[in-house]
């Protein structure tokens, strides 16, 4: 599959390669017309300040987009900063509160409540940290949410994943339904959804409130998952 990239909002390009993971919000190895975009699009790349890696299982390009944008931060979870020890990390992990902190001006950053964002078993790729871009009305999100094209059910859907990544303990699924349902409100205000994987999601010209009702069909697709979790656990 050749590279390609998508103009979403003003201000939010996305990256499809072959493995679709994406560039500053994650990484990806650039090549051909796409590098050539993105360096006029950051002045040769000096403009690119930071690299943000969101999901901790989505590791394939991380040291070669380090190499190509030295002079940026280079953020990552903590199973990023243990598996690249050789990247010199900016101490914040994506995954935390200081974190979110430092790009608040610009993102909202969410990370999902009740699972286990880095599980023993690295088959499991549910949990991911979604970056709202305000300004753009932009969700980024990988593998947390997918797109589900035809023939599976044209939707947007938590990962199939998510009930071996539930925490084994009481309270954990009332965790996850109160972030969730916080996830629906804050996408009522988006307008566009950068998935990873498959194909973008085609949401851009549903009316206001689509998303939200989206990602509220999603959870309640979910809901049985969540009820033998909670049946089991509390």
């Amino acid at each position: 599959m050749a590279d390609s990239i998508q103009r979403i909002a003003d201000g939010f390009w996305n990256i499809r390669g072959t493995y679709r993971i994406f560039v500053l919000l994650d990484a990806y190895t650039l090549s051909g017309d796409v590098a050539e975009t993105v360096r006029g699009l950051t002045a040769g790349g000096r403009s690119i300040d930071a690299v943000l890696n969101l999901h901790p299982f989505h590791t394939m390009h991380v040291e070669a987009i380090a190499g190509m944008f030295p002079d940026a931060r280079q953020y990552g979870t903590a199973r990023h900063h243990a598996r690249f020890p050789g990247v010199q990390w900016a101490p914040e992990r994506t995954e935390t509160e200081a974190f979110a902190a430092l790009f608040a001006d610009d993102f909202d950053l969410s990370v999902p409540a009740g699972v286990d964002f880095i599980p023993s078993d690295e088959a499991l790729h549910f949990a991911s940290v979604l970056a709202f871009h305000r300004a753009s009305a932009t969700l980024h999100v990988d593998d947390t949410l997918n797109w589900l094209p035809f023939p599976l059910g044209n939707r947007l859907a938590f990962h199939p994943t998510l009930g071996k990544v539930l925490e084994r303990r009481a309270g954990a699924v009332d965790d996850f339904r109160a972030w969730a349902q916080a996830l629906i409100t804050r996408c009522e205000a988006v307008r566009h959804v950068c998935t990873a994987h498959t194909r973008l999601a085609p949401v851009s010209d549903d009316p206001p409130g689509g998303v939200a009702d989206r990602v509220r069909m999603a959870l309640e697709k979910v809901e049985s998952t969540l009820a033998s979790h909670a049946k089991r656990y509390g």
